[in-house]
């Protein structure tokens, strides 16, 4: 049978039915035909054909069912296996020292499967990568989906002789793939971490960013991030990363801190004043932590800010949070004050009774309300380039103000 099939199925397929007739008849006459079939698979499992159903290739599994019915013989065709000469395997070998880093084994076999199980953890680690690749500013994922289909395709060949065929044919491209491979690899397990800080680092300088960009060092350094970030292939330029973020981190501080001491620096003189009233409304304990918790709740955000424009906003608040504070004040004095009790009578007798007993209790001062003034409201141009101009800015401005303080208000400026 193994020559028949060297000279039948060499070139050409030969159905399961035609071999199963041939040896079943004269002069064999192999009685029953599963003794045909039995020395079909012996020859299937050493390897030295290959069996064949709908134009694909048969894995041992899967060729049970049609070995074992009748019925299937005439669907299932029978070709001499091929085998990859000694040079073929050397080269191949060499190739998967390349591509792996790892010897692969001598025989035709052996190699095959040490290229598939190699071959299959890249693809494990791919698609496990491929879902870290979708999330924004993560690079990969254009390479990742072509070494996939790279990968898929070439473990779609089940013969080996072909499968080692296909991969010499395409050294080059599997080598371009490897190195691929190599630094995706290396990024999604060495480089990740320092490249998540540098995206959250980047996102906590955003609000500041005006600001950093008008100095230097923090200025280049945020350009030479955002280059990293935006490279579709960042992976030698991660070692940069963390150099950098300190270069900006330095600069961003001082800014912070800076704007943050200038803000806090207003805001006690805004405690200050409330404090001024409080002592001059004769404040008890209560009073006063109700009058100072607006302020006071300013000056803790404030002090936990790293955002530029979130101070700049507090610190505008903080206007707001005065003129409560003294609302509170003017409100609490004003529920307190009572008229002073008539001189009473003595009963039974004609004679009025004076109270000349104590001394008076201190008068309590109310604050004036506040009205706030906004300054630029003053004026419909953004620049005042003239004399002129200033001069009916200043009268506008001036007329507010006095208005505010002649009906007994105090103002604002904002």
């Amino acid at each position: 049978m193994r020559e028949y099939l060297q000279l039948k199925a060499s070139q050409s397929r030969v159905l399961l039915s035609d071999v199963v007739d041939r040896f079943s008849g004269a002069p064999w006459g192999w009685k029953p035909e599963w003794e045909v079939v039995l020395l079909i698979a012996r020859l299937y499992m050493a390897g030295e054909i290959k069996l064949i159903m709908d134009n694909s290739d048969l894995e041992p599994g899967n060729a049970v069912e049609p070995l074992t019915k009748s019925v299937r013989f005439k669907q299932v065709s029978i070709l001499k296996r091929k085998s990859t000469d000694a040079v073929q395997i050397k080269r191949a070998r060499d190739l998967h020292k390349d591509l792996f880093s790892k010897i692969g084994r001598e025989d035709e076999d052996g190699l095959v499967a040490d290229y598939r199980a190699n071959l299959a953890e890249w693809h494990a680690k791919l698609k496990e990568y491929s879902h870290l690749a979708t999330t924004k500013h993560h690079p990969g994922k254009t390479v990742i989906d072509q070494a996939v289909t790279r990968i898929t395709k070439q473990l779609a060949i089940r013969d080996p002789f072909e499968f080692v065929e296909a991969i010499l044919t395409n050294k080059d491209e599997w080598l371009n793939t490897a190195d691929d491979i190599h630094d995706l690899i290396s990024f999604y397990t060495t480089q990740l971490n320092t490249w998540r800080r540098m995206l959250e680092a980047l996102q906590r300088f955003e609000p500041n960013r005006p600001a950093l960009t008008k100095e230097t060092v923090a200025a280049n350094a945020l350009q030479q991030l955002e280059a990293i970030r935006d490279n579709l292939t960042p992976y030698q330029q991660v070692n940069q990363i963390e150099p950098l973020i300190q270069s900006v981190e330095a600069v961003n501080a001082k800014l912070v801190e800076a704007k943050r001491e200038h803000a806090l620096l207003l805001l006690e003189k805004k405690i200050a004043e409330v404090n001024q009233a409080l002592d001059q409304a004769h404040a008890q304990p209560d009073l006063r932590n109700r009058a100072l918790l607006p302020v006071q709740q300013i000056k803790l955000e404030i002090a936990g800010q790293a955002s530029i424009p979130q101070i700049l906003y507090f610190q505008d608040q903080s206007g707001n949070a005065l003129d409560s504070a003294m609302e509170i004040i003017s409100t609490a004095i004003k529920s307190t004050t009572v008229k002073p009790p008539l001189a009473a009578k003595a009963t039974g007798d004609s004679s009025t009774v004076i109270n000349i007993g104590g001394d008076q209790a201190p008068q309590a001062v109310t604050p004036k309300p506040a009205k706030v003034i906004r300054a630029a409201d003053y004026s419909s141009k953004s620049y005042l380039e003239s004399e002129a101009e200033v001069e009916e800015y200043i009268t506008k401005l001036r007329a507010e103000l006095m208005a505010a303080i002649k009906a007994g208000q105090r103002a604002r400026i904002q």
